[in-house]
């Protein structure tokens, strides 16, 4: 083999390995989807219904229940059916009031966290969550996009979007993870309503 044939093979080499190279590194960090990114305008969506499931998962427990959500405006109506043996659990509320009904009592405050946690045990944080079910950051706190770009971190929280579906032309989650370094909340969004009835709303 010549001078000039090594020469060559050993560029050609080289040449390889540089775009193999960048093709893992593109792979390893794909570009944010355009339905992904479409999610941005979902914070125009004031009302909607929704119902799935919600895990919840702790080094302490992991447990899950039924989720019904409708949101009217500033007005929310949570039903839980099974979380942590209560049977059911109902949070509705606005800014303003928060009240929890379980089949034990019925209790207020002025923010769901607090209920949660002190009724059920749920650190959750229920005042972003109106903005992550939709796909979208709440403007309350500062975000990033995520390093794999599936979703954003906020406020010390990963979300990812693990599937999208489409309900009247919008892209909307179908699955959504929020992880904390103590906590995973998963979310499984299955029906999506965005004309819901609110004449239960103030």
């Amino acid at each position: 083999m010549t001078s000039r044939s090594r020469c060559m093979r050993s560029l050609g080499c080289s040449l390889l390995l540089t775009i193999l190279s960048s093709a893992c590194s593109f792979q390893s960090r794909p570009p944010l989807s355009a339905e992904l990114a479409a999610m941005h305008s979902n914070a125009a969506i004031k009302q909607w219904q929704i119902s799935g499931k919600i895990g919840i998962r702790s080094e302490q427990q992991s447990e899950s229940a039924y989720l019904n959500w409708q949101q009217c405006g500033e007005y929310y109506d949570i039903r839980l059916s099974g979380p942590l043996g209560q049977g059911a659990a109902r949070l509705r509320g606005s800014p303003q009031q928060v009240s929890l009904k379980t089949s034990k009592q019925v209790s207020h405050a002025d923010n769901p966290e607090q209920l949660l946690q002190q009724q059920l045990g749920w650190s959750i944080p229920v005042t972003q969550l109106f903005y992550w079910v939709r796909g979208i950051p709440s403007p309350a706190h500062s975000y990033r996009s995520s390093s794999d770009n599936s979703g954003f971190e906020q406020a010390g929280w990963h979300i990812s979007y693990q599937r999208l579906q489409q309900v009247d032309g919008i892209t909307l989650p179908a699955k959504a993870i929020a992880r904390h370094p103590r906590l995973k909340v998963t979310l499984l969004l299955k029906n999506w309503q965005l004309s819901p009835d609110c004449s239960w709303a103030p």
